[in-house]
């Protein structure tokens, strides 16, 4: 056993009790080992008064052991209903969700549930029967963030045959009895066919288990060293497409490497890396993908693209996303716009509030010294910008004309001439 019970004597374990042979079976085998628990009870309120006789079951058992207990009621069905969920989600939810709160407020360690053999293997089934990968057939961990399953190695007969020495009490639930799930038609008419074939099925289950587990650790390993070659940086991170596209199981490489970050549509990153040009993009709820001529841009998505600021004419700082401060001089200014991070521009031809954004499709300005309007993206190109930098790039605006490409050019139509007679000085500073 990984979770090995002496190891929990210093710790405070909430555990998850329905009443039921296997969390009776948890809750004495780590109460008669002295650790602290707390017992938690969930009545859903599915079966009538059976679900009331659970309750009170629990109760007389807790209070025998002298062991706290928390008892909370859930209308399951209006929950299910208003979430749209199917009854077994809503419930495992509001579980869930309880237990959390309680561990908080009562300071415990770890949530104990009474997950056994048979229940990993029934999960094994469920989920190869809807065509998982590997992290599916690895079944239930033992193990994840704060909870725990102590008794994940053992089988149901040897929980029934603990129960029988101990001489302990347990409720049965009658929905284990129906096919109405597709758990139990696992449980009563696949395993005990499987049984007849190899009547060691459990343990060699287990030691299958034992090499999938092998496997999913070596592949991280593997991914692992893959990015540690890949990619570089931090924010945003670059992405060797050569060193990429040489990988063998590129479809399956590129659903372990881009996964974490949610993207799920193993199709569109291919197409991305293998097909799209520069500049073409992909997006998940939490980061942004962009293709460059040589490598991928891994970047958070904050949402940048729909960035408006406005900037009156008062204002004299501001900070985010650039950090700009604006001075107004009067009278005749002799300056010549040469330093990228500190322009001079007309006060007189600004029309405020100006704007601060990203590009859009169609921008054009004329770039100081030039007295014709030039593509952004055809100067993004002659200044040999990535891709990244393209999406970076702060534009300050006077309605809809570009004053600055901010830090690399001024528009030449904002510039100061002898007619100037107020000026403002604007100046990028670092953050």
């Amino acid at each position: 056993m990984n979770v090995e019970i002496k190891k929990l004597k210093e710790k405070k374990i909430l555990v998850a009790i329905s009443g039921g042979i296997d969390s009776v079976v948890l809750t004495h085998l780590l109460y008669t080992h002295g650790i602290e628990l707390l017992l938690a009870h969930c009545n859903f309120q599915l079966r009538g008064t059976e679900s009331d006789d659970d309750e009170a079951f629990v109760r007389t058992f807790a209070a025998e052991l002298g062991v706290p207990l928390e008892v909370k009621r859930f209308d399951t069905h209006q929950y299910a209903s208003s979430h749209q969920l199917n009854t077994q989600l809503a419930a495992r939810e509001l579980r869930y969700q309880w237990f959390d709160e309680l561990t908080s407020t009562h300071f415990c360690d770890a949530i104990a549930t009474a997950h056994h053999a048979n229940d990993n293997l029934e999960t094994f089934f469920i989920n190869l029967s809807r065509g998982s990968g590997l992290e599916g057939l690895l079944g239930i961990p033992e193990e994840k963030d704060t909870i725990i399953r102590p008794l994940l190695q053992f089988s149901r007969q040897q929980i029934y045959e603990y129960a029988q020495a101990k001489r302990l009490k347990w409720r049965e639930d009658s929905s284990n009895e129906t096919n109405k799930y597709v758990r139990n038609v696992i449980r009563h008419d696949i395993i005990p066919k499987l049984a007849l074939v190899h009547p060691n099925y459990l343990e060699n289950f287990n030691q299958t288990q034992e090499y999938l587990h092998q496997s999913a650790r070596f592949i991280d390993f593997y991914i692992g060293k893959l990015k540690e070659t890949c990619f570089e940086g931090h924010n945003p991170i670059q992405i060797d497409i050569e060193k990429l596209q040489a990988v063998p199981e590129l479809d399956f490489v590129l659903h372990k490497l881009f996964y974490p970050y949610g993207f799920g549509n193993v199709k569109d990153l291919k197409n991305l890396l293998l097909n799209a040009e520069a500049g073409k993009q992909v997006l998940s709820p939490t980061y942004i993908l962009i293709k460059d001529n040589t490598c991928l841009w891994l970047k958070p998505n904050e949402a940048k693209r729909s960035l408006s600021l406005l900037i009156s004419e008062d204002m004299a700082e501001v900070y985010d996303p650039v950090h700009l401060r604006f001075e107004f001089i009067e009278g005749k200014v002799k300056v010549k716009n040469s330093i990228p991070t500190e322009i001079y521009v007309d006060a007189d031809k600004l029309q405020y509030p100006l704007m601060l954004r990203y590009k859009k499709e169609g921008d054009v300005f004329y770039p100081f010294g030039m007295n014709s309007e030039k593509k952004l993206s055809k100067f993004f190109t002659d200044e040999k910008y990535t891709q990244i930098e393209r999406e970076e790039q702060v534009l300050l605006c006077s309605g809809e004309d570009i004053v600055w490409v901010v830090g690399k050019r001024l528009d030449d139509r904002f510039k100061i001439t002898k007619d100037t007679k107020r000026a403002v000085k604007i100046s990028k500073l670092e953050n």
